[in-house]
């Protein structure tokens, strides 16, 4: 196995794992929306928080790092699946870190100070973030998987709409609930 071979199998398992991990946190969090009370809820959270420094961080970092170093060693250069891919991987790195992350300990603290039905509307709102960004990361995994060229005009725009319509789903208003 050669340098550029390990260097991929290693981006591709640290990319499973932050998304994969990340996905599994929002699954978790919307499971227990519909099966459980306000304090099992708020455990994710708890769970998350732990996790990102000890998890997500470091394999986003690492996922960045290797995808770069594959950029020249592999001599892909700069096509879209690298520029968008890498746009995607900066955007969500520094999502999380400056909106996620803080949004968690947020809901967090104010679990502590207000209980945690206090905390559920935050929660709610970090759910919401949380899925535009896995639209982000999800579209990166198929930038990565299928590689489309500057040509391939309509399966990039095809994923932009996508993504946008992602997030528009996102961001609409709740449901009033009674």
């Amino acid at each position: 196995m050669d340098l550029v071979a390990l260097l991929k199998f290693s981006h591709v398992i640290a990319a499973v794992l932050w998304v994969g991990g990340g996905f599994s946190m929002i699954l978790a969090t919307t499971l227990m929306a519909r099966h459980a009370g306000a304090q099992a809820q708020m455990a994710v959270v708890r769970a998350a928080v732990l996790m990102a420094p000890r998890l997500f961080v470091p394999v986003s970092v690492f996922t960045l790092a290797s995808g770069v170093a594959l950029l020249f060693l592999a001599g892909w250069g700069w096509q879209p699946f690298t520029v968008l891919g890498l746009a995607g991987v900066l955007f969500t790195a520094g999502f999380g870190a400056i909106v996620l992350g803080p949004s968690c300990e947020r809901a967090l603290k104010l679990e502590e100070t207000a209980g945690p039905d206090a905390a559920l509307p935050l929660l709610r709102r970090i759910q919401r973030l949380a899925a535009i960004d896995y639209a982000i990361q999800f579209a990166i995994v198929f930038l990565m998987v299928v590689k489309p060229g500057w040509q391939d005009v309509g399966v990039l725009a095809g994923l932009a709409v996508v993504v946008a319509l992602a997030a528009l789903a996102t961001l609409r208003p709740l449901p009033r609930t009674a």
